[in-house]
């Protein structure tokens, strides 16, 4: 690989810094999205206030980050990254336990808010339910961020998965609990679980991506880090790619089956002018996702935005 200088990666990725701005304009977007679409659901079952709306769209952030970062810790990173860049893998583990350790604490004291108000009408296996599932993902969630030891012993460790696997089931039960108080049955369950899942396979790896591995890789630049963010990076994307369409099918179910076709319900009431919003949102974040590569600006760090740049100087 042709020589670097330290000076010349800071001096590409400072340049590169303004158009990264894209990805950190998506995950705003998505966040607002998602501040809409809860405030539509406590609305559409007659719930609606700015306290509860403010608790439920923390409790779903919260568990979407986690959810999200726990996917990338234990999916979009593997093996072959903990043996070549362990110490950018032990790093990235770092800052996201940090970052984890905000999002428990958000998920424990808005998810009592959201049992104990958003839920108290929903039925009691539901509620109870959920509540062992929070209680026992936070419990793995927390032996899993303070165990500390090497990189490659914190990959896949039995309470990070059973964390991983705790989040998605607090998702599912979560939205068979919204659909329990609007009074709908199996098949709008599950729809409303995929759409928040996806939701939070989302905004979780958007965290990762932007407040983990970014500025992780910037510290050390070195082929090996660039390889593995980059491979990381697009698993991320691919899963991406799979939850644009979800959300968009699963949020045009949802609104269906809650407003109906009528298009006069959609301009002409607030639930209905919700609903477009948030598919303003997502063609917005279609665009962006387009447009991020397109532009090398899916990373500020040289060469992660595409693979072949990096094989390509490698091979030189």
């Amino acid at each position: 690989m042709a020589d670097v200088t330290h000076e010349t990666v800071g001096s590409a990725a400072d340049e590169l810094f303004d158009k990264y701005l894209l990805p950190k304009a998506a995950l705003t977007i998505i966040l607002a999205a998602s501040l809409v679409g809860t405030a539509l659901s406590l609305d559409l079952t007659g719930q609606w206030s700015a306290l509860l709306v403010a608790a439920k769209w923390g409790y779903f952030v919260a568990l979407g980050v986690l959810l999200g970062g726990l996917l990338w810790k234990h999916g979009f990173v593997r093996p072959g990254d903990v043996d070549a860049a362990a110490d950018y893998c032990a790093e990235m583990y770092r800052r996201f336990d940090r970052i984890a350790a905000v999002a428990l604490a958000v998920v424990a004291a808005a998810g009592i808010a959201v049992l104990a108000v958003a839920y108290a009408d929903a039925p009691l296996a539901l509620r109870a339910g959920l509540a062992v599932t929070l209680g026992g993902t936070v419990a793995a969630a927390v032996v899993d961020t303070l165990h500390d030891a090497p990189a490659p012993e914190r990959f896949r460790t039995p309470a990070g998965v059973l964390a991983l696997v705790g989040s998605v089931l607090a998702v599912v039960l979560s939205a068979a609990a919204d659909v329990a108080l609007a009074g709908g049955g199996t098949v709008p369950a599950a729809s409303r679980a995929i759409h928040l899942l996806a939701f939070a396979a989302w905004v979780g790896g958007a965290v990762w991506n932007i407040f983990v591995a970014v500025p992780t890789g910037q510290l050390r630049p070195t082929p090996a880090v660039v390889q593995a963010a980059g491979e990381q990076l697009e698993r991320f994307r691919w899963t991406v790619r799979f939850v644009i369409p979800t959300l968009v099918l699963t949020g045009a179910y949802q609104a269906v089956d809650a407003l109906g076709t009528n298009v006069g319900t959609y301009v002409g009431t607030t639930a209905g002018l919700a609903v477009l919003a948030k598919l303003g949102f997502v063609a917005v974040l279609f665009g962006i996702f387009l447009t991020c590569p397109m532009w090398r600006a899916c990373s500020p760090i040289d060469g992660v935005c595409d693979l072949a740049e990096m094989d390509g100087e490698v091979g030189d």
